[in-house]
Parts: C-alpha cells; sequence; structure tokens
C-alpha cells in the first residue's frame, strides 16, 4: 500500500522539476563560460601575453574554463561563474594597465555579444519563437545578460573588480587589493542570500529590477 501512494507522489514530485529548464540553463552555461573566458585569453594573447596559452585555455573544450559550483549555480539559480582565465598584464606590449583593462574587458563584451546574437536569433525565428530553439534562445539571452551584470560588480575575483584596479593610480590600486577579501564576502553574502530569503521577498524587491533590466530588450 506504501509502495502504491509513494509512486504517484514520487511521479509527481519529477513533473514540478523544471528539468527541461535546468538542462537548457546547463547547455547556455557551458557555451556562456566557454565564449567569455576564450575573450579574455584571446585579447590578452593579442597584447602579447601568452600566459593563457601556456595554461591551455585557448580552446572551446568548456571543461577546461569550468568551475563546478559556478555550473551548478547557473543551472539551478540562473546565475553561475567560470574559472578566471589567467592573464599577466606586465607582458603585455601596451603597457599593464591598457593591456589588463582591454583584456578584463573582453569578457563581459563577449558576453554582451552572445546575448545580442541571441537576439538577433529570436528576431529571425519570430513565428517559432515558441519552439524548443527559441526556448533555449531566450535562456541563452537571459544567462548572459546575468553574466555581464554579474561580472560589472566591483567584487573580487570579479571582473568589475579587476578592471577598477587596472584604472586607479598606483597607491590607490595597492589599497584596492588590500580590499579584496572584504569584496568578496559582500558578493558571497548577497549570493548567499538569493539562496536563503523567501520566495516572497524576492518576487517583491529581485525580480522586479531584474524584469525592468530585460524590458529593454524585446523579444524575450
Amino acid at each position: 500500500m506504501t509502495a502504491e501512494l509513494a509512486t504517484p507522489t514520487l511521479r509527481g514530485f519529477w513533473l514540478r522539476l523544471p528539468l527541461m529548464l535546468w538542462l537548457a540553463r546547463l547547455v547556455v552555461a557551458l557555451i556562456s563560460f566557454t565564449v567569455h573566458e576564450l575573450a579574455h585569453a584571446l585579447a590578452a594573447l593579442a597584447l602579447g601575453d601568452t600566459t593563457a596559452r601556456e595554461a591551455g585555455r585557448l580552446t572551446l573544450n568548456p571543461f577546461r574554463h569550468t568551475e563546478w559550483f559556478g555550473l551548478l549555480a547557473g543551472v539551478f539559480m540562473g546565475i553561475g561563474w567560470s574559472r578566471p582565465a589567467p592573464i599577466r598584464p606586465h607582458r603585455m606590449t601596451v603597457g599593464e594597465r591598457l593591456g589588463g583593462l582591454l583584456a578584463v574587458l573582453a569578457g563581459p563584451l563577449a558576453s554582451l555579444a552572445l546575448m545580442f546574437g541571441g537576439l538577433g536569433l529570436l528576431n529571425v525565428l519570430a513565428p517559432a519563437s515558441g519552439s524548443p530553439a527559441g526556448g533555449l534562445l531566450r535562456v541563452l539571452v537571459r544567462f548572459n545578460l546575468m553574466l555581464a551584470l554579474l561580472n560589472i560588480l566591483p567584487f573580487y575575483p570579479l571582473d568589475g573588480y579587476r578592471a577598477v584596479r587596472f584604472l586607479l593610480p598606483l597607491r590607490a590600486a595597492a589599497g584596492w587589493e588590500r580590499a579584496s577579501g572584504w569584496t568578496t564576502a559582500v558578493l558571497g553574502i548577497g549570493l548567499a542570500l538569493l539562496v536563503v530569503l523567501p520566495d516572497s521577498v524576492i518576487a517583491a524587491h529581485v525580480v522586479p529590477f531584474v524584469n525592468t533590466v530585460l524590458r529593454v530588450l524585446p523579444g524575450i
């Protein structure tokens, strides 16, 4: 009797899980993280820094760029992070500050390029926007928008933190590096709050902000 009752209950539990959304996010996250980190590596190489190439990061193999906890966060929360591509700005031919800034900005710009590319394809596929391909493209657009927004935040080890580092004068940059631990703590607390906050609070305060940002992007 217990087994007979448990089977429909278990079946109902699985039906309630957004498995297709998680699968779409997995595919999108692997693509997006690869493009984001490869952009850092290629920009650094173009500027004379071969560190990423020496580390084997000039590759389309997504598992070379994957940080597993960040990938899981991307699948289940819709926002995650990858393993940063190593760069050494002092090896660049254009100067450490300019070269470092350009290599750092290449990642978020690549994410924005993926986002706008997905939007363009959605417009082309407008009659079939409700198809699985249309759904995957919407996930691609939203994921890369959030990836770009996350990475402009000035918290270590995000791209925004490194960009501020290269923009600051030498003495101020040294102080900024000493503050890296505090910025990481703020980032960690923010991500933890997204996990533990009640759905009602997220729906009242977080979702409206995200929807406001997304409204400027037609078609999603």
